[in-house]
């Protein structure tokens, strides 16, 4: 009886650490990633309000390249301390320190540390199909940018992000020609702004 009191006891421990394992699992295989994407906010009734596209890459060490091409032109770019948000048409950069908050910066879930992300959130599964898995993540900490963030992995390739803030508006993140581990030429992540470009410096 001792037993089976026992097994009752931590079976919802192990179905509830499954997830996480299981995520945690694909993110350590991703060392960098890189192709396009495709965004879209609705807002709470499911009404389109934005769309844009354009192409990123992103390499652990908190680094990332963004570039958003449609409808309008702008780059923000990490190399793990800094980030630089670039609007051509503006001719301004602002440059901050890197939040390292995983939910204040959710580009961070694929160029951070995975054991952060454990840390960070709660993890759970949302759906399971053959190989299509969607893991819904609860940011742990205060004031985070969204309120859940649903990501879905075909195989071990991540295809969709959905981020939900506390209004109920959510940003849908498709990507689409994915490589990973191919390599990503570390210059990438340096930005160096125009010359004739206005820099606004912010703290964090």
């Amino acid at each position: 009886m001792r037993n089976l009191v026992t097994g009752l006891l931590i079976m919802p421990t192990l179905l509830w650490a499954a997830p996480t394992d299981e995520l945690l699992s694909k993110l350590q295989k991703l060392e960098s990633m890189k192709g396009e994407f495709e965004q879209m906010v609705l807002d709470q009734g499911g009404t389109h309000m934005q769309e844009a596209e354009g192409e990123f890459q992103v390499a652990r060490g908190n680094r990332f390249y963004w570039s958003t091409e449609m409808p309008f032109e702008q780059l923000a770019v990490s190399d793990g301390n800094t980030v630089w948000v670039y609007d051509q048409d503006l001719e301004q950069v602002v440059v901050r320190p890197l939040s390292q908050d995983l939910g204040q910066t959710p580009a961070l879930l694929f160029g951070g540390k995975p054991a952060d992300v454990a840390e960070a959130f709660t993890i759970s599964e949302r759906s399971r199909e053959a190989e299509r898995i969607t893991y819904r993540l609860k940011p742990k900490g205060k004031d985070p940018l969204f309120d859940q963030l649903d990501v879905t992995f075909q195989g071990d390739q991540p295809s969709s992000m959905r981020l939900q803030d506390a209004l109920g508006q959510q940003t849908v993140i498709d990507f689409r020609d994915l490589t990973v581990n191919s390599g990503i030429d570390d210059s990438l992540f340096n930005f160096v702004p125009p010359e004739g470009t206005d820099v606004i410096q912010q703290q964090q």
